[in-house]
């Protein structure tokens, strides 16, 4: 199951970061490929996202539902579709002047979208909560880069031979 996390720090103290992270319309308006949103209550909304797979396009209605909440710390949701499930845990702490967000994604594709779903999350993740982190950074004023967690030592491995075994330009 792919799963992605990012830290990054906003400027703005936990509460308020809270209190957008809460508003399934405000939040929408920086999730990257959010086309539709209808809120049908406060822990629930239906979305309707579309993402390019090569050239096809690839529309997915989600329902979000928000499982279990502390506010203004951790927030637990779940979003289905057919053939997807994500699991998304968000983290505010204060840092500063700001807070820093921590956010961990897990993907689960079903059936025979499966593949699809996988190679899309692993190869879009990291675009797309770097273009969150923009949007919230013109929200709230600035936002530091995202930071992906340190590597573990095989990841870094690979890397490193990866790095060698490219021909020098």
């Amino acid at each position: 199951m792919p799963e992605r996390e990012a830290r990054f720090n906003v400027n703005a103290p936990p509460a308020e970061l809270w209190k957008f992270l809460r508003d399934f319309r405000a939040l929408c308006t920086c999730i990257p490929g959010v086309e539709r949103i209808h809120v049908v209550d406060q822990r629930t909304a239906e979305l309707t996202v579309k993402e390019k797979v090569g050239v096809v396009p690839l529309t997915v209605n989600l329902r979000a539902e928000i499982d279990s909440e502390e506010p203004p710390r951790r927030l637990h949701a779940t979003a289905r579709a057919e053939h997807l499930t994500m699991a998304i845990e968000v983290t505010l702490r204060a840092a500063g002047s700001g807070t820093e967000l921590v956010s961990h994604f897990e993907v689960k594709g079903e059936g025979p979208l499966k593949p699809v779903v996988d190679r899309l999350f692993d190869k879009r993740a990291a675009e797309r909560t770097a273009q969150f982190a923009e949007c919230i950074g013109k929200r709230f004023g600035a936002v530091t880069a995202p930071r992906e967690p340190p590597l573990g030592w095989l990841a870094r491995l690979w890397r490193l031979v990866r790095g060698l075994s490219r021909p020098s330009s």
